[in-house]
């Protein structure tokens, strides 16, 4: 496990299970839930404690590529945050960060030695009741079965990186199966973002064939419903260039007021 010192810190590799504490301070603090997308990079993520006179004050995480994903300070040391960082970005050649709107430490102190900035995605986390759109009759929806799996890999496109993936959300139980007189119209995936708390991503696909009908604002409205009866809270994202997905969950009623920013050092 590394071990490194910058000026009168301690900084020590980790595991995310040490620093729990720490991540449900920094979470809890956050304006809004986080990403799912920036949650399974945070699980593959190196893991490093940030040490003064070998007392933990916050750690910070990085992605395979030297990206920052994540960056928290105690508040007894937040005014030491900004200086921290810079010495993170300098010791730890630090590429980039990607950073939620939401969370504001870090937006401000990435704001002091950024080269570059842009939004990269949009984050919904509310929603309002609106009217459908359009009505969609005759589409029948069951939970999917392992059967299921060569025909959602067939229509997949980037819901899921790997096929592999697919079995394992059947397995789980988080993927919904929409039909139309016997064909697979869509799917749709719901996934808890971080065990113990209430927010479900979701997701959904729909083939080729019955796209531009309504059938995607039909399959958001149903997850986020169905969330909503189990007790959970739907949240959901896309990429920034995803025009077509930000206006399916727009009309299913989600509001997206925040963005992932990738800050450039």
């Amino acid at each position: 496990m590394m071990r490194a010192e910058i000026g009168q810190l301690t900084i020590d590799e980790s595991t995310l299970d040490a620093i729990c504490d720490l991540r449900g301070a920094y979470l809890d603090g956050l304006l809004e839930a986080q990403e799912l997308y920036l949650e399974l990079l945070v699980r593959r993520a190196r893991v490093f404690v940030l040490k003064s006179q070998e007392r933990r004050i916050g750690y910070f995480l990085l992605g395979e590529d030297g990206t920052l994903l994540e960056y928290f300070v105690t508040r007894e040391h937040l005014e030491r945050m900004d200086a921290i960082l810079g010495m993170l970005i300098e010791q730890f050649a630090i590429r980039k960060a990607l950073c939620k709107s939401f969370d504001h430490s870090l937006l401000s102190c990435c704001s002091g030695y950024q080269t570059g900035m842009k939004a990269i995605g949009i984050h919904f986390r509310e929603r309002q009741e609106k009217p459908a759109s359009r009505v969609v009759e005759g589409v029948s929806c069951r939970p999917a079965r392992l059967e299921d799996e060569e025909p959602i890999i067939a229509i997949n496109e980037a819901v899921f990186d790997q096929d592999e993936e697919v079995r394992e959300y059947i397995e789980a139980g988080q993927v919904l199966v929409f039909e139309k007189d016997a064909e697979m119209a869509g799917f749709g995936i719901f996934a808890r973002v971080i065990a113990g708390r209430p927010e479900f991503d979701i997701g959904m696909l729909v083939a080729r064939k019955f796209r531009r009908q309504g059938y995607g604002e039909y399959i958001i409205r149903l997850l986020a419903d169905f969330c909503q009866r189990n007790g959970w809270r739907p949240v959901c994202g896309c990429a920034i260039e995803n025009e077509a997905s930000r206006r399916c969950l727009e009309k299913a009623g989600f509001i997206g007021r925040y963005r992932l920013l990738e800050f450039v050092f």
